[in-house]
């Protein structure tokens, strides 16, 4: 997978081809198929498994949630847009033609990855959190961790078509602001006192 995403990078998608990536892997191009059926099926690969980024991401989805969800979140975010950023080119690509884009959507859903996995972790974190009591249970996790990769995405959309500074206070600490107004909306309510009434 490594050598389809310098292929990429270097070339771009439209010049990428299973012959190509077979000479920089040093494999034979039965090998691609075999593994992955197809270019789309590999470009898939390459996004769901294949960056340091989406390790690095699972990595701190997969933490133990600590006493300062803003920290945490602001980790979790910093390392979500991380991926977008290693990724949008590559999936940009992909999705610029339409044959390539069909197999890599199959490839996703066969798999059950793509997009999905990206809140799917953020969500798991989240629901550890509500499970230690960090986090209010009543809140839609799911929905919330949706929202959180959201503007994460649209963050790095808006920074490549616009330039960070597009973004809300010039794109300075994005992912702390965000974290930090989210972790007080989704913090465990406070008990409140007993009177002695």
């Amino acid at each position: 997978m490594s050598a389809t995403v310098a292929l990429i990078q270097r070339d771009g998608i439209a010049a990428l081809t299973t012959r190509g990536i077979a000479l920089e892997a040093g494999c034979a191009e039965g090998t691609i198929f075999r593994h992955f059926g197809d270019k789309g099926g590999l470009i898939a690969a390459v996004l769901s498994r294949g960056l340091p980024e989406i390790y690095r991401l699972e990595e701190v989805a997969r933490r133990a949630p600590s006493e300062d969800l803003a920290a945490d979140l602001t980790a979790l975010c910093t390392a979500v847009l991380d991926f977008y950023r290693a990724s949008y080119p590559i999936a940009a690509s992909a999705l610029a033609d339409g044959a390539t884009f069909r197999r890599y959507q199959a490839a996703h859903r066969e798999a059950g990855t793509g997009p999905r996995q990206i809140w799917e972790l953020v969500s798991g974190f989240l629901h550890e959190a509500s499970a230690l009591g960090l986090v209010d249970p009543g809140r839609d996790l799911d929905v919330e961790a949706v929202t959180l990769v959201g503007a994460c995405q649209n963050a790095v959309w808006v920074g490549l078509v616009n330039g960070d500074e597009a973004l809300p206070h010039g794109g300075d600490d994005f992912a702390g602001r965000l974290a930090r107004g989210r972790a007080r909306e989704l913090a465990t309510p406070p008990v409140p006192a007993r009177g002695d009434g």
